[in-house]
Formats: C-alpha cells, sequence, structure tokens
C-alpha cells in the first residue's frame, strides 16, 4: 500500500512541476513573430484539468497516507 501512495505522490507531484514549468519565456528578437516556439512532447500535460486533478491526487494520497497510518 505505501508503495501505490508513493509512486502517486511522486507522480502528481511531477505533474505539477511540469505545468509550473512550461513558460518557455519571451524570445525579445522575434519581434514579428515568424519564429514559433519549440513544441515539446510534453505540451499534451501542460492544461489545467491535469495541473488540479494532479493536485487533488497529491492531496488525496496524503490524506490517505495518514489514514493507514494509524
Amino acid at each position: 500500500m505505501f508503495i501505490v501512495l508513493f509512486v502517486l505522490f511522486v507522480g502528481a507531484a511531477v505533474l505539477i512541476i511540469i505545468n509550473i514549468t512550461d513558460d518557455p519565456g519571451i524570445d525579445y528578437w522575434d519581434l514579428d513573430g515568424e519564429n514559433k516556439p519549440p513544441v515539446s512532447k510534453l505540451d499534451v500535460l501542460r492544461n489545467k484539468p491535469v495541473f488540479y486533478g494532479a493536485g487533488a491526487v497529491l492531496i488525496g494520497t496524503f490524506i490517505a497516507y495518514l489514514l493507514v497510518r494509524r
């Protein structure tokens, strides 16, 4: 049970980190916008439902750990 909770906790934390670090910044030398921003394979995971779902899983696994620990 501890291993399952640990995997869920770490996976949710990784998804939150991926969502927080999604901004590539502003390219000040591309003023006319002809260069497209780089596309990443992780862009699928960078949206609000994934972010909030990972937060719910993170909180849920922590509460489940506290309940199982008793």
